[in-house]
């Protein structure tokens, strides 16, 4: 595993959405109105990044995709993204990608981070992923230009950071083409839903822009609470 230095405690926590405030992306935001929503469109600003808003990009367009299946839509569930969240954060902190913590018992799996948000009733899957911030094609050969920037030439342009939408989107079609994630998002069980992601800079790839993105899908019945 590609080892990852942390960014300082504060930004991390910015970062990973640990100081947000619950959006409001879910109660103003349907299918049909998400994608011409100018904030899903801005271009990615890596030294101050809305977690919030690309968890909600990740949110609408896996919906988008449930619809095109003729499948029922996800309600968003903030324990769900809450536990994404932690995990992504892990992944990345403790340098490991599993659906198993291996460092914290009380987090060892999805059901468990699930308890710890306050779900009674927790029957979760779970999707992860690593992808870069950049609209780099994986494994095609790049000039370094600086740290964390890259181009196809010599001379050339640099390769552009993504949208929150292009980024969702990426993320989206690593899962589309995964048939075990793909499962989970075409699921007729699932009933609720949570995303979560986590910036990070990869020193093994000359600090290459990175996310870490979980999905946590609730099946079978509506999250229980005390």
């Amino acid at each position: 595993m590609k080892t990852r230095k942390l960014i300082l405690l504060y930004a991390f926590m910015s970062y990973c959405g640990l100081n947000a405030q619950e959006p409001d992306y879910y109660k103003s935001l349907t299918l049909k109105t998400f994608r011409k929503d100018a904030r899903f469109n801005d271009t990615i600003d890596f030294k101050k990044i809305d977690i919030p808003r690309l968890n909600a990009a990740i949110f609408f367009l896996t919906n988008e995709i449930r619809a095109k299946h003729h499948l029922n839509y996800l309600e968003y569930s903030p324990e769900l993204e809450k536990i994404a969240v932690m995990h992504s954060c892990d992944m990345v902190n403790k340098n490991f990608f599993s659906h198993t913590n291996p460092y914290d018992s009380k987090k060892e799996t999805p059901n468990d981070r699930a308890k710890l948000t306050g779900i009674m009733n927790p029957y979760i899957a779970e999707n992860i992923a690593e992808d870069f911030g950049l609209q780099y094609v994986s494994g095609s050969d790049v000039y370094i230009m600086d740290k964390g920037k890259f181009s196809y030439k010599p001379e050339g342009k640099l390769i552009p950071p993504h949208s929150y939408l292009s980024m969702a989107e990426s993320l989206l079609k690593k899962w589309m083409n995964s048939p075990e994630h793909k499962k989970n998002i075409l699921s007729e069980n699932a009933i609720e839903m949570g995303c979560g992601a986590c910036f990070f800079v990869n020193k093994t790839f000359n600090d290459m822009p990175t996310f870490m993105a979980t999905q946590n899908f609730q099946w079978y019945e509506k999250i229980k609470r005390p």
